[in-house]
């Protein structure tokens, strides 16, 4: 079954990651790129600046030196009749080529162009400061300042095949990285499939144990038609009882189902816990007598925002499991008061503890410890699941000590405002 979800899961996590891989290496590309163009662009609109603030005219003369000692930028200028008049560096554009560049170049914006493998960017501004010079020297109307941008292309051809070599590995990463991840994604699943299986194992076991004593007993009695109902008492007694205990079993099993799929809500208003407390202390003290066990109780007045039908579920758990476990001559003690902004309530019993390896496993569904929790007593192995539960969903914590014969001691703390 795991298999198939496995396979589903690494195939989605190296989908994901090869995505991300593809998107990050699309996004890293674009952005040198930009960054590069930029540059080269930033470079040429300084330049042409710097141009157009002063003599062009003057670069035209023999012992003019070179407008810019970076080799990575070119010029063109042409007078007014749209001859080519001089170049930087020299003999750097056949005349068809110049004449192509300066076509290209009309639009007055900074562009890209590329001349066999040769790339640049190129921008074309007119003089507007001509100006009358001695001798012969034409006077410059247009400029073309050009910027190689073969270094920034064989940048961004070497980015591109790392990028892809990278994209390759990545792809055998994501795999490896799909695997590992849908493994660890499983585990919280297998343990819940594992937990539900046992939990329908444990369930089908608890309920086919009355279900069993039910028919039996009614086999029984059917094979008697002539008895009498005294005679038969001791069946309608254990039926009536198994009867009872399935249904207390039903409704624990309902209770947890609903707490699972969250259909159980918490109706909270303000609570006298005390009073609750105290009614629920009061009606085991009957039952406690016919024990020969004694409750004591020291509750403080106390009121908290909560829902009072799952505290009362929550408090008479409790006390039922300390009665179950509780000798004649025995005692209870039950104490409630405030700490801080919370209510602190201690179910402690003499009874006959639990084991420290039971201990921890005590709130799992169905689980019983072999010396405090049996079948024989009558619970269900599901009332500490369903008191973690209600103090859970009251935001507040439950904590439990126990030594074998000494005794278990509950501690229940609930915020008084949630």
């Amino acid at each position: 079954m795991f298999n198939k979800t496995r396979r589903q899961l690494v195939v989605l996590n190296s989908v994901v990651l090869m995505l991300f891989l593809v998107i990050f290496g699309i996004i890293l590309y674009v952005h040198i790129e930009y960054r590069l163009l930029h540059q080269a662009d930033e470079a040429i609109t300084n330049t042409a600046r710097a141009m157009q603030l002063s003599s062009i005219d003057q670069m035209l003369q023999t012992d003019h030196p070179e407008p810019d000692a970076d080799r990575d930028t070119s010029y063109l200028f042409w007078d007014g009749k749209g001859r080519l008049l001089n170049q930087y560096p020299k003999q750097m554009f056949s005349e068809k080529e110049a004449v192509e560049l300066k076509e290209s170049s009309m639009d007055g914006t900074v562009h890209g162009v590329t001349l066999g493998n040769r790339a640049y960017r190129m921008l074309g501004f007119a003089n507007s400061m001509s100006e009358e010079l001695s001798g012969n020297i034409p006077h410059v109307s247009y400029v073309v300042v050009l910027r190689s941008f073969g270094d920034a292309n064989h940048m961004l051809a070497t980015l591109r095949s790392d990028l892809l070599i990278g994209f390759s590995t990545g792809v055998l990463f994501s795999f490896l990285a799909g695997f590992y991840l849908a493994g660890r994604s499983l585990i919280p699943i297998r343990r819940s499939w594992e937990k539900q299986q046992q939990f329908v194992a444990d369930a089908s076991h608890e309920l086919r144990t009355p279900i069993a004593v039910i028919q039996t007993r009614s086999e029984l009695m059917f094979k008697h038609p002539q008895h009498t109902v005294e005679e038969e008492s001791k069946n309608i007694a254990l039926i009536l009882k198994e009867s009872k205990r399935l249904r207390h079993l039903v409704e624990d099993l309902l209770t947890l189902a609903r707490t699972d799929s969250n259909q159980l809500q918490i109706h909270k208003a303000e609570v006298p816990v005390h009073q609750l407390l105290q009614e629920i202390t009061e009606q085991f003290t009957l039952l406690a007598e016919t024990k020969f066990v004694h409750i004591r109780a020291r509750i403080e007045p106390s009121i908290l925002w909560g829902d009072e039908q799952r505290l009362r579920q929550l408090f008479i758990i409790l006390l039922d499991n300390a009665l179950k476990f509780t000798p004649p001559e025995g005692i209870i003690e039950v104490n409630c008061h405030h700490i801080s902004n919370s209510i602190r309530i201690v179910i402690k019993d003499s009874g006959s503890g639990i084991s420290e390896e039971d201990l921890p496993r005590i709130f799992e569904r169905f689980y019983r410890g072999d010396k405090s929790r049996s079948r024989s007593d009558g619970g269900t192995g599901l009332g500490l699941s369903i008191a973690e539960w209600i103090v859970a969903a009251h935001k507040g914590t439950i904590g439990v000590q126990s030594q074998i014969a000494k005794g278990t001691e509950f501690q229940i703390v609930l915020p008084k405002k949630q």
